[in-house]
């Protein structure tokens, strides 16, 4: 029964993990499900807590997942995951059978599942978590209660800081088709191109595609396109000036364009306009084309404001830039990098855009990729760690207890 519940708490453990993780990294995205549920299940009303609803749920999956996997405060995590399992079943039944949304959004847009697929997922987890929880008290503690608390809050300030660094900065890594990297065409039955980075390294030439780019030990030495079939088709890009002529075009056949996309004027404050106003200066001087676009066009815009803004449907918006007000640079239909109003005072833009567009798309890949694996291998190191801290410092303990009890005797 033990290398049972061991085999429960992976499986269980491991798909919270991933499930709040992925949430995590996309805190709009997230909210934007928690609106499509709420919409679903008639509860429109709280449609303005989606964000913050959002933000618990994946940081209460992520330490639920921490907690189960390590067996940390296991009589009480067992108890909120088997009490989450069992909600999740029954509304991805609902959702099942009436079908409300396509898609339940439960790893994001990391993976998509059908709402039966969904559905049989809760129930291979629904046993595992339903074991644990009737037999947590079999389970040892692998530390004192104190130090279990500390280690669940450890997770629950992890979590949290992933949150806000993916909210207020550019996340570290998205799976949206408009991600840093991605190439995007909007026309019909165009021939697709592969590229890929030839890279050296002792002599020796090797050829990288960009999800799977070498480390900073090799050295790159020219991009190879060849045409392999037909493109993917974003159809939906389609960004209007403010007579209504689509620029999308534009954006994408130019070799420096930077878009700033304001999926909700009426929520910037007068910082972020004055953030994106000077940022809209700085590119404009370095030589970059510039478009504006808005979910309400100009209306909601500040008066004075020495831009035209054009518009753009919003779910495009917040899918090319998860920040209101962000900016996105496209080269040569790739998109190349991206800010928030927070980080615009941050960017170099005359040393960036006097580099080569297929370059930069190749560092930031590079940067981006190094970035996820340090922070999973981080995760892992830090599982490991504590399990084995938890589990020599309670050993001693009890073994401390023991020696105690037969010198009294």
């Amino acid at each position: 029964m033990r290398f049972l519940r061991a085999i429960c708490r992976l499986i269980f453990g491991l798909t919270f993990i991933f499930s709040g993780f992925v949430k995590l990294l996309s805190p709009v995205g997230t909210s934007l499900i928690m609106q499509e549920y709420f919409s679903a299940l008639h509860l429109g009303f709280l449609s303005g807590t989606a964000l913050y609803a959002g933000m618990l749920l994946a940081i209460c999956e992520f330490v639920t997942g921490m907690c189960v996997l390590l067996s940390v405060r296991i009589r009480v995590f067992s108890g909120i995951g088997f009490f989450m399992c069992c909600f999740f079943t029954l509304l991805t039944l609902y959702l099942a059978l009436f079908n409300p949304i396509s898609d339940c959004g439960c790893f994001g847009e990391a993976v998509h599942l059908t709402n039966w697929q969904t559905f049989f997922k809760n129930l291979i987890l629904l046993p595992c978590i339903a074991l644990l929880f009737f037999q947590r008290k079999k389970t040892p503690l692998i530390a004192n209660r104190v130090i279990e608390w500390i280690f669940a809050g450890f997770f629950f300030l992890v979590a949290l800081a992933l949150w806000l660094h993916s909210y207020l900065a550019v996340p570290m890594y998205e799976f949206t088709p408009y991600k840093t990297g991605a190439y995007v065409s909007t026309e019909d039955d165009e021939a697709a191109f592969e590229t890929t980075f030839i890279y050296e390294k002792d002599g020796k030439q090797e050829s990288f595609t960009l999800e799977n780019l070498p480390d900073s030990t090799w050295t790159y030495v020219e991009t190879v396109t060849e045409m392999t079939g037909t493109a993917a088709q974003y159809a939906d890009f389609s960004i209007q000036d403010t007579e209504g002529n689509d620029v999308a075009p534009l954006i994408l056949e130019s070799e420096d364009v930077i878009l700033v996309s304001i999926y909700d004027p009426a929520r910037l404050k007068e910082k972020d306009w004055q953030r994106i106003e000077a940022f809209a200066e700085k590119a404009l001087a370095a030589g970059a084309d510039l478009f504006f676009a808005s979910s309400t066009g100009g209306e909601g815009i500040p008066a004075g404001f020495p831009f035209e803004v054009g518009y753009a449907d919003r779910k495009l918006l917040l899918t090319i830039n998860r920040a209101n007000g962000g900016a996105t640079l496209f080269s040569d239909s790739y998109i190349v990098q991206k800010w928030t109003p927070a980080t615009m005072g941050d960017s170099q833009l005359e040393e960036l855009l006097a580099q080569d567009g297929e370059t930069l798309v190749v560092r930031n890949a590079i940067h981006g990729n190094v970035r996820l694996s340090g922070l999973m291998l981080g995760i892992l190191l830090v599982l490991v760690l504590i399990y084995y801290i938890c589990k020599i410092s309670y050993k001693n303990s009890t073994l401390n207890k023991g020696k105690k009890k037969k010198d009294e005797n």
